[in-house]
């Protein structure tokens, strides 16, 4: 397993060396190279102690990661916003091990880096945000064959998002320190979808192939900034599984559709918080398995909900992160009682003008737990937008 990450490695260093060694004399070159190192602890809930059969069977995992990044030069107008931050592609593997179990998984992912304060020349502070896959879920010890999928899936999406002390030793290297959150789940898409969420400090240690220079020391006037207010409405569509079957022939995808309307406020350079109402349409309402094996489910009159919610969206250019906190208002399936009332929705949106956008979201419920992963397109209201492109 080792021996296949260390080979996909040395392909990625690779294929950036040429270009290193050409600039390795100035300060143009603004790629990097990166590495480091966690031991991640399971937050509760452990979706381990469903698998090995007791509560706790593993409780922690180290954890590598390599990335491969580029430095921005303040040539565009949200560079100089976000501070000069940097961006690129990583891998990464862990190793969840106790009582017989082994899990490596290995993942791929993109990340951003925001250098959000600078208390020094050479010492600042950042938040490093990260979205990609992880995969490789089996587990297997002495007694259990084949291998069972911890997450429900092989296949699982990643987010990462860490805090860091980050200090220069040296024009060419860079040292972080801080703390890091990962979670993983398959987005509902199949079940049984634990999630897997784990926490730690992290170190990293970052080799620059041109001096870095410009970043530090020199004044940079923040780009001028004023509030506004704008809405949006956006539609977005997915599939869900609930059936935790391990027999194939009684999974089945449903449809999930959610129609949003929102006012939001733009109040500050980095931030929108919004407010909004859902309309949700959820396929698998009231969906059960009969005595003989056939399924049942709601009327399709009855796989609607109504809820509201509150969030926050960063804007990074035309990207943003969001993660929005709602409430159920009102079900038109009233035979489930234990169906929970609050729900979250976190993800992506990419502005393709100033009025159309894209995004992909995952909604959850009880924090961590997926319900459905969707694809929306959107569009605004209001006065030209003023994040920086």
């Amino acid at each position: 397993m080792y021996a296949r990450l260390n080979s996909a490695i040395s392909i990625v260093l690779l294929c950036f060396w040429p270009s290193a060694a050409v600039a390795q004399a100035g300060a143009s070159n603004l790629w990097f190279v990166r590495a480091g190192a966690t031991p991640s602890f399971i937050l509760p809930v452990n979706p381990f102690s469903s698998v090995a059969g007791q509560s706790g069977a593993v409780g922690w995992g180290p954890g590598i990661t390599v990335e491969v990044g580029r430095r921005t030069d303040g040539t565009k107008e949200w560079h100089d916003t976000y501070n000069l931050p940097s961006y690129g592609f990583g891998i990464s593997t862990a190793a969840f091990e106790d009582h017989g179990q082994f899990v490596r998984p290995l993942e791929a992912y993109g990340f951003f880096s925001w250098p959000f304060a600078r208390l020094s020349e050479r010492l600042s502070m950042t938040s490093d945000f990260g979205l990609g896959l992880s995969w490789n879920w089996g587990t297997a010890n002495a007694s259990t064959s084949p291998a069972e999928t911890v997450l429900g899936s092989n296949l699982n999406a990643r987010i990462d998002w860490g805090f860091y002390l980050r200090y220069m030793t040296t024009p060419r290297t860079t040292l972080y320190t801080g703390l890091d959150f990962t979670h993983r789940s398959n987005g509902g898409l199949v079940q049984p979808n634990q999630g897997l969420n784990v926490l730690g400090p992290k170190v990293m240690v970052q080799y620059n192939f041109g001096p870095e220079v410009a970043s530090f020391g020199e004044s940079r006037p923040a780009p001028q900034f004023h509030p506004q207010w704008d809405a949006v409405i956006e539609a977005s569509a997915g599939l869900k599984n609930v059936l935790e079957s391990t027999t194939p022939l009684v999974r089945q995808d449903f449809g999930a559709f959610d129609l949003t309307a929102a006012v939001r406020r733009h109040f500050y350079t980095f931030g929108r918080i919004a407010a909004g109402v859902d309309v949700m349409y959820d396929g698998s309402t009231g969906e059960y398995l009969e005595s003989d094996g056939q399924m049942s489910r709601a009327d399709l009159t009855q796989r609607w909900t109504l809820g509201t919610y509150g969030g926050y969206e960063h804007i990074i250019g035309r990207f943003s992160a969001l993660i929005d906190f709602g409430y159920i208002l009102a079900r038109a399936w009233p035979n489930d009682p234990l169906a929970p009332s609050f729900y979250e929705r976190y993800g992506w949106r990419y502005q393709f003008s100033d009025r159309m956008f894209t995004g992909l979201a995952v909604r959850a419920v009880h924090g961590k737990k997926a319900d459905a992963l969707e694809v929306g397109v959107g569009y605004r209201f209001g006065p030209s937008s003023v994040t920086g492109r």
